[in-house]
């Protein structure tokens, strides 16, 4: 055997590039054809790197790829280690890559860097590339240099180039015999289609005419959907109809896949035309479950039935990896359990949210909060006493022997809500202090009082952007708007607000209301779809960062448009204030910075976006109006009230860097209140800029807020109205918000395909 492999070892020792260039990754992107690249994802630095496991992809002078290993520190490591779907299949603890002129050799090593067989069985790789240097076809052959079958019967690939993005893909084993893309999965001839990155879109079983053929299961197309981290997500069987199918070697209608934010695959699961889960027959299991330490060991896992039950697999429930403490490289042993756990663990959270405060502490904390309410200076101006005070009656007489702090709640933010004074709230802060695991996982939108998903993060598969939102455990979504109406705060009860503020914050307004419960269970109809499809989400899944994107979108932010000479200035909210890390300084710092930007790039369109701006500190308005002024203006209503409280009277322009003689937008919705909308009124009186979007959500005139004690035993956070104060504008309609000078509302379509009306209109003015 020693003067077999001598000549190979001599080869790939004598002929292997000199790294130039070095990445690392937590994964590999998942390859389905070898054609595809060898490619990462979840990038991490070098330092990083030293301290979990970690894909090392070294490149040569020509940035073609020549080592990818498989590490923890300095030492390669077994590949199963990763867990499911990632780009490995095909590779070895240390995989060697050697090119020719039409020729890429891959060798491959084990973990103690001695010559093995890759996950395939396969000794060498041989690619044949055409003179465009695209790759044409790929070989396998065993240590002796002598040709053979993969695991998959698979000997040799052909790849015919049908356009820059799409491979015809045809594969014979030793014999010469046409064979299947795997054994069990049936498709011959595959057409793959790849995105403008590499990124396979799906796979294609097609004729000899390229017509899309079923195979024997009856699906024609496999459809791949990734991340924005490149992770495999979702996939989903077709027809040649190109209609939605049962079939393939899972006889499923496709699957998902949810990771954590290190991109470990976490759950892999099959569903049914429905979207719900479905038993894979190869499996015989709906999903599986894995867990990872903190290096990255697939360190556990357990299969499920589609009732969420654990599967006893011949005699075994689950399995368990136990690795050396001091030394993570080394498996100590593998542990197979063949019991389920009798013992059902107790949610500490949830039961925290189920206990019961007892009636005198209720009627207490219900007294207290209709005296903090007697000191609001305006309390009856959009109610009579009369409503009000049988609003209260109606209240207490709901008030039982003893309550949760939701049913508590439930009860009385009416009453603070009924005074139609933004400024006079309550509050539940429990939710912000809540895992997101218990919220629902939904990013929705409201229009006519029906709610539509913008994200797809149910694990139902059928649930995609824009499906309708029908109930969630038995509620008729129209209710819950009108039930969740009544706990928000609202000047003069303005409608706009309370659409508004629900799209941004339903899911505080729901869980405050409804609570938090261990499962949900949700009736959609998917987007341009009428068939209605039932689902459940449980908490104990994995949850998915579909709120990471939201909470960390800065406050404050410029985007440059250079071809359009626009510059887009979002501001999320004006909550800057004289204290803390982005304080008003800070504000007053960047916009400065903005303007000047604005100035030294002869930008000709200035765009505040104000859209779900609810106010904040008035200095923060002054701010803003100051660079847009030519001359000075009056702000604030000239009164003792204004003066005390150091609101500005007047504003004067800013002499450095002013836009007055630019085109000035703003741009608004049913969420832009408060001192936003106080700005508003006077930058429309005063026609300082041209406001595009729809009817605002306060005006020119409020009741500035100020906190108080909150309850005493349920621990609501209060806050109270203060004193009305208005700015300099005529008199307008208290029940109704600015009104924007063109009205352009935005609509689901826009917002599904991230099409921002506003913008195309000012780029196109």
């Amino acid at each position: 055997m020693k003067h077999i492999l001598l000549p190979l070892i001599f080869l790939s020792c004598g002929l292997a590039a000199v790294a130039q260039s070095t990445t690392y990754f937590k994964h590999l992107i998942f390859r389905e054809t070898p054609f595809s690249k060898t490619e990462g994802r979840i990038p991490l630095t070098e330092a990083v790197a030293q301290k979990v496991n970690h894909f090392k992809l070294d490149y040569d002078s020509s940035n073609r790829l020549i080592t990818v290993e498989y590490k923890y520190a300095q030492s390669l490591i077994d590949l199963n280690r990763s867990g499911i779907l990632d780009g490995k299949r095909a590779l070895a603890p240390k995989t060697q890559i050697l090119y020719t002129e039409n020729t890429e050799t891959r060798l491959f090593f084990d973990a103690d860097n001695q010559p093995t067989t890759n996950g395939m069985g396969v000794f060498k790789e041989v690619y044949a590339y055409n003179k465009n240097g695209k790759r044409i076809g790929l070989k396998y052959f065993n240590k002796n240099d002598e040709p053979i079958n993969n695991s998959w019967n698979i000997f040799e690939y052909t790849w015919k180039h049908i356009n820059t993005n799409s491979v015809l893909e045809t594969r014979k084993d030793v014999s010469g015999v046409q064979v299947t893309m795997r054994p069990y999965y049936k498709f011959y001839n595959v057409l793959y289609k790849f995105n403008d990155n590499g990124m396979l879109q799906s796979m294609n079983n097609v004729n000899e005419n390229m017509e899309l053929v079923n195979d024997e299961t009856g699906i024609a197309i496999d459809k791949a959907i990734y991340d924005k981290n490149k992770n495999l997500v979702r996939f989903k069987f077709f027809n040649a109809e190109n209609k939605p199918a049962v079939g393939s070697f899972l006889g499923t209608a496709g699957g998902f896949a949810t990771y954590d934010t290190n991109g470990n695959c976490l759950k892999y699961a099959t569903v049914g035309l429905d979207g719900n889960y479905k038993v894979d027959i190869r499996s015989n299991d709906a999903y599986s479950k894995y867990k990872f330490d903190s290096i990255g060991n697939l360190i556990a896992y357990s299969s499920y039935d589609i009732h969420n039950k654990i599967q006893n697999k011949r005699g075994v429930t689950s399995v368990k990896y136990i690795y050396d403490q001091d030394n993570p490289v080394q498996l100590l042993k593998t542990e197979l359990y063949h019991t389920t756990p009798n013992k059902t663990v107790t949610d500490t959270i949830l039961n925290k949210f189920n206990t019961k405060i007892e009636k005198e502490k209720l009627v207490e904390d219900f007294n207290q909060v209709l005296e903090t309410l007697k000191d609001h200076p305006s309390q009856f101006q959009f109610t009579d006493k009369a409503s009000y005070e049988n609003l209260v009656n109606t209240q207490r007489g709901k008030l039982k022997d003893s309550m949760t702090v939701t049913e508590f709640y439930q009860v009385t933010a009416p009453i603070v809500t009924s005074l139609g004074c933004l400024h006079t709230r309550m509050i539940d802060t429990r939710f912000f202090r809540t895992p997101q695991k218990y919220w629902l996982p939904l990013i929705v939108w409201f229009k006519d009082e029906k709610m539509y998903a913008l994200n797809n993060c149910v694990e139902n598969t059928e649930m995609n952007a824009g499906s309708e939102i029908l109930e969630i455990n038995g509620i008729t979504s129209s209710n819950i708007y009108q039930t969740l109406k009544t706990t928000i705060s609202a000047d003069a009860f303005n409608q706009n607000f309370y659409r508004a503020d629900l799209n941004v914050n339903f899911l505080y307004y729901y869980h405050s209301y409804f609570g938090f419960a261990s499962e949900y269970t949700i009736k959609f109809k998917p987007y341009n779809a009428e068939n209605e499809i039932t689902t459940t989400f449980l908490i104990d899944e994995p949850a998915p960062n579909y709120k990471v994107d939201i909470i960390n979108t800065p406050r404050l932010g410029i985007v440059m448009n250079k071809e359009k000479k626009t510059a887009i200035i979002k501001i999320k909210n004006f909550n800057y204030f004289p204290t803390g890390r982005e304080n008003i300084d800070f504000f007053k710092e960047t916009i400065d910075t903005y303007m000047k930007q604005i100035q030294d790039e002869n930008i000709s369109k200035v765009v505040f976006d104000l859209r779900g701006n609810r106010g904040g500190n008035p200095e923060c308005t002054t701010y803003i109006l100051s660079y847009i002024i030519d001359k000075e203006i009056n702000f604030y209503e000239d009164n003792q009230l204004n003066k005390s409280r150091n609101r500005p009277i007047t504003v004067k322009p800013q002499t450095t860097n002013n836009s007055s003689n630019r085109k000035i937008y703003m741009l608004t919705d049913g969420r832009s209140a408060s001192a936003t909308a106080q700005m508003l009124a006077v930058v429309k009186y005063n026609q300082l800029a041209t406001i595009l979007g729809e009817e605002t959500g306060g005006t020119y005139s409020t009741h500035p807020g100020r906190a108080v004690p909150s309850t005493k035993n349920t621990k609501l956070a209060l806050q109270i109205g203060t004193e009305r104060e208005s700015v300099h504008v005529p008199k307008l309609a208290l029940d109704q918000g600015i009104l924007p000078n063109k009205m352009i509302p935005m609509t689901l379509e826009n917002l599904l395909e991230n099409k921002d009306l506003l913008l195309d209109y000012i780029f196109d003015d």
